[in-house]
């Protein structure tokens, strides 16, 4: 989910803590809780820190991976709930231990929902988790926050409020997981041949977005209540294309390939040379795919600059493959 999500619902978790009467009665305690549901909603994602040590391609490669992996829940708990308890030490340890170890896991948990995934299993396995019911950010859920929040402030007891809140929005997640199952199927009929089916959700619980990937072929559409509509067919590239070949060398592609689905590489002619960009068909804005990696490459073949992220315009793109001294943009 989106920072604002995992925000709020960090404040969330400290009005459902209301809920333990050892919390409703003490001030102190529901004051330390919500530090610790605040910060323990969010630090998983503190691996944000790669991306400034080590570039854009490092993080967009392991974020969502160690962070977020098994012992990760236990070190984030720990650490949160001992820091927290250094400025409130007259508080019982054990409730604030619990109820932070909760807001972490709800973090990664809600962040399997979505497309993206986590690498929640390791070290058990690397294999990316992802539902893919929920989209990134999800109004209905920051809308039963947002209500929820309304009566806490006029006077209800928020752990109640909050109690029923959390059981809306698990019968709103219900609902979508079997709408999922129920699109997925649907378009596979549609398409009546063999190939791999992925639907990415969008705000909307009536329109996704649909990517259906054969042999030769990647199909890409929408699912609405009116049934499938094809927005964009791609050939599958080439293979032994030599400049496709040269772009996978680079870093950037690399740390892109590592955690992306349906992922098509095209190549234009530039003054210099050549630019390659390879994009993840699972995420579309309009007409476009904004989750890419692009290489530009010399007459030789050669990486003259690269990057790997979100881009939503051409100028900014261009922007960020401005060569390096050193002759290769380091992202």
């Amino acid at each position: 989910m989106d920072t604002s999500t995992h925000i709020i619902m960090g404040f969330g978790l400290a009005g459902l803590a209301y809920i333990d009467p050892a919390v409703a009665g003490s001030p102190e305690l529901a004051q330390a809780i919500m530090v610790g549901t605040v910060i323990g909603s969010n630090a998983p994602d503190f691996d944000y820190g790669i991306k400034l040590l080590k570039g854009n391609g490092m993080y967009i490669e392991h974020h969502r991976g160690a962070s977020h992996s098994i012992p990760a829940l236990f070190l984030w708990t720990v650490l949160i709930s001992c820091f927290t308890f250094l400025f409130f030490k007259d508080v019982s340890f054990f409730p604030l231990l619990y109820w932070t170890f909760l807001a972490v896991i709800l973090h990664v948990g809600f962040d399997i929902l979505n497309a993206y995934g986590t690498q929640a299993a390791r070290p058990l396995t690397k294999k990316w988790l992802s539902l893919n019911f929920v989209p990134l950010f999800d109004p209905f859920i920051i809308l039963v926050h947002l209500i929820c929040f309304s009566f806490w402030t006029i006077g209800f007891h928020s752990g109640f409020v909050f109690l029923w809140g959390y059981i809306v929005i698990i019968g709103y997640l219900v609902v979508r997981f079997f709408i999922s199952l129920k699109n997925k199927k649907q378009v596979i009929q549609s398409m009546d041949m063999k190939g791999i089916c992925t639907i990415v959700p969008t705000v909307w619980l009536r329109k996704w977005h649909v990517v259906f990937e054969t042999d030769q072929i990647y199909y890409v559409g929408i699912l609405d209540k009116n049934g499938l509509h094809p927005i964009h067919t791609f050939e599958k590239h080439d293979q032994l294309c030599p400049f496709i070949i040269a772009s996978q060398d680079d870093h950037n592609v690399k740390h892109f390939l590592a955690n992306s689905g349906h992922v098509h590489a095209m190549y234009v002619p530039h003054p210099k040379g050549y630019e390659v960009r390879w994009i993840d068909l699972r995420f579309r804005h309009n007409h476009h795919y904004p989750y890419m990696a692009v290489v530009k490459l010399d007459k030789n073949l050669q990486v003259i600059s690269s990057y790997t992220g979100w881009i939503y315009q051409s100028k900014k793109l261009q922007q960020k493959l401005v060569p390096s001294k050193n002759n290769a943009v380091q992202m």
